[in-house]
C-alpha cells in the first residue's frame, strides 16, 4: 500500500497583493472565485479518480489568501477531498488566513469544515512594518484574528512573520517575537 499523499490546493486570490509578495497571486478579481472554485474542485475530483481515490494524511489551502473566498466555497473545496481521496482520520488540514480578511464567523466555519490548523500571515507586529509591506492589517488586527481563531476551537495556529526586511531594526524585530511569544 502507497503511503498517503499530501495534498497543497492554491487559491490565488488576495485582497490586495502585497509589495513583497513573489507567489502566483491575483488582487480584485473576485469575480472568479466561483468559477476557480468549481474548477479546482473538479480538478481534485478527476485527481482522485484517476488514483483511485488514495488515502490522504494533510490537505494545506495556501495561496495567495484561501481566507478572501466564502466559507461556502471553501466548503466546495473540501468536500471535493473528501469525495476524491480517502482523508484519513486526525488527518491535519491546514488553512492559510490573512488576519485582514478573516474574523470570528469565518475561522468558526472553518472548524466545521474540519479545518484544524491555521497558518495566520502576520509577517510583523509593528504597524510600519506593516505599512511598508503592503498587509492590510495591523498588529491589533493581527493580534485580534488570533484570539478570533482560539476562540472558534483553533489550538493549532502558526504566526508567520518576515525577518530581515530593509532597514529593520533589531529592537522591532524582538518586539514582534515578544508580542507572538505572549500570545
Amino acid at each position: 500500500m502507497p503511503p498517503p499523499l499530501a495534498l497543497y490546493l492554491h487559491i490565488p486570490f488576495c485582497a490586495v497583493r502585497c509589495h513583497y509578495c513573489d507567489f502566483n497571486t491575483y488582487a480584485g478579481l473576485s469575480s472568479f472565485h466561483e468559477p476557480y472554485a468549481h474548477a479546482l474542485s473538479t480538478e481534485i475530483r478527476r485527481a482522485g479518480e484517476a488514483r483511485q481515490r488514495p488515502a490522504v494524511r494533510t490537505i494545506f489551502l495556501g495561496g495567495g489568501t484561501p481566507t478572501v473566498l466564502s466559507a461556502s466555497l471553501l466548503r466546495l473545496v473540501l468536500l471535493a477531498c473528501r469525495e476524491a481521496f480517502e482523508v484519513l482520520p486526525g488527518a491535519e488540514i491546514t488553512c492559510e488566513a490573512n488576519p485582514g480578511t478573516a474574523d470570528a464567523r469565518l475561522f468558526a466555519d472553518l472548524a466545521d469544515l474540519g479545518v484544524n490548523r491555521l497558518s495566520m500571515g502576520v509577517q510583523s507586529f509593528d504597524d510600519a512594518e506593516l505599512r511598508w509591506l503592503g498587509r492590510i492589517h495591523d498588529a491589533d488586527q493581527a493580534e485580534a484574528a488570533f484570539g478570533a481563531a482560539r476562540q472558534a476551537g483553533f489550538a493549532n495556529v502558526n504566526l508567520d512573520f518576515i525577518f530581515g526586511l530593509p532597514g529593520q531594526e533589531l529592537a522591532a524585530w524582538e518586539r514582534t517575537l515578544a508580542r507572538a511569544v505572549g500570545l
